[in-house]
């Protein structure tokens, strides 16, 4: 019995949270631990295009969540049902710190990186200047796919002009080489007026009613939010090149009012 050591169901659970397989490894199991690890990674990337929609989103973290939970269950009853192995080579402290590094530290924060930057992202709106669409303390997802051709009417991610450190969410109005003018709060584009179902107007009317006539250059956008009355948008800081857009918001995941969850942004 000597050269046999018990394996503590508590550790078992303790080293699948950190990382998903290091359980099975620390039980003896290492196949099966690393391919529950390789599992949980190819998952974490492979489903991550269902996030481009709510219903999507919700399926996303069923199966991300369940297989984490099944890992866990199988690591505590192993344990248990093992009691004593004995040791192998890769059974030392320093391999379950190799894997938890490679796994924990650089795996998934690099994945988590690529989602991101790449392919979908959470924003917090910080501000009322796109109610009533978006509202203050609203939680949405952005599509990060390279997005360079965008439409009239999409509601925007982009690097603000004046810092580029910040990101901005406005809709898009002007695209390039249109003719823009704003007469009395009503939108013109290339001299016709422009159906505008989003303009919001709740203040006196001593912001900028009149604005322009501008000509959007190339590769450049006119952007607004909804809530014309306060909000920072093109008639302040200009227009937006393309390039500086980083996605498009998609639905809201979560919002105070529970009826607006999974609503999609239009």
């Amino acid at each position: 019995m000597d050269s046999l050591k018990k394996r503590k169901p508590i550790l078992a659970l303790l080293l699948s949270i950190v990382t998903p397989g290091l359980g099975q490894i620390y039980n003896g199991q290492s196949r099966k631990g690393i391919i529950y690890l390789v599992v949980s990674l190819l998952i974490y990337i492979g489903f991550s295009f269902l996030l481009f929609n709510f219903h999507g989103m919700i399926l996303y973290l069923i199966i991300d969540l369940g297989f984490g939970l099944f890992v866990l269950v199988d690591a505590v009853w192993a344990a248990k049902r093992l009691r004593f192995i004995r040791l192998k080579p890769f059974n030392r402290w320093y391999v379950y710190l190799i894997i938890f590094i490679l796994g924990s530290v650089v795996a998934y924060p690099l994945l988590r990186w690529t989602i991101r930057n790449n392919i979908a992202r959470t924003y917090r709106i910080p501000s009322s200047g796109m109610a009533p669409t978006l509202l203050l303390g609203d939680y949405l997802i952005a599509d990060m796919r390279v997005y360079n051709k965008p439409q009239r009417g999409d509601i925007i991610i982009f690097e603000f002009p004046k810092d580029p450190s910040k990101d901005f969410i406005k809709r898009v109005i002007g695209m390039e080489g249109e003719k823009v003018e704003i007469v009395k709060n009503k939108i013109y584009i290339n001299d016709k007026l422009l159906d505008d179902p989003w303009g919001y107007f709740t203040m006196p009317r001593f912001s900028i009613e009149d604005y322009g006539p501008v000509r959007v250059p190339e590769d450049l956008l006119f952007v607004l939010g909804d809530n014309r009355d306060n909000s920072m948008d093109s008639r302040f800081f200009g227009f937006i090149n393309i390039e500086k857009v980083k996605g498009k918001a998609l639905y809201l995941y979560w919002a105070k009012d529970k009826s607006r969850i999974g609503m999609e942004l239009k």
